[in-house]
């Protein structure tokens, strides 16, 4: 069970780095691409295009932000509060392996929510930076419920 849980977790870590390398890249690049579209809306002198451009810069920086400095925080927090099912036998590593699959899976779920809420910023669209709270909320709640559902499970089952 922990060359299956390491592998899979190893797996996430992957995936995490790589989603989080193309948010880097994706929020540069569309940094770039608003300060381009504010350099020229200043030029013909078009004050609405300047403003919906510093707003579009504003929001994927603070996504961007909230991406590469709050999500790692908040996982790591709820993933220390997450038990470690207590006992012997197998229920113990099912739990341990169960804690650490909801943990990798709410931190990539929450960055996937950050980068499509910066894509969507970032080709003109609502930034839709709510969408990306409810989701990482909801992740949150998720693994709120197995912190309680763990031990419940270990209780019923009976571990020595």
């Amino acid at each position: 069970m922990n060359e299956a849980s390491s592998l899979l977790l190893t797996f996430l870590r992957e995936a995490w780095m790589a989603l989080a390398g193309a948010l880097l890249a994706f929020v540069l690049l569309a940094g770039i691409a608003q300060v381009l579209r504010v350099s020229a809306a200043g030029v013909l002198g078009a004050n609405l295009w300047v403003w919906e451009s510093v707003s579009a810069l504003l929001s994927v920086m603070l996504i961007g932000l909230f991406a590469f400095l709050g999500i790692p925080q908040i996982v790591s927090a709820l993933q220390s509060s997450l038990p470690n099912a207590s006992g012997c036998g197998p229920i113990s590593e099912l739990g341990t392996f169960a804690s650490a699959l909801i943990g990798g899976l709410a931190a990539l779920r929450m960055l996937k929510a950050a980068f499509l809420s910066a894509l969507s910023a970032s080709i003109g669209g609502s930034s839709s930076f709510a969408h990306a709270l409810i989701e990482c909320a909801e992740a949150i709640f998720g693994m709120l419920l197995a912190s309680l559902a763990i031990p419940l499970a270990a209780w019923f089952l009976g571990t020595c």
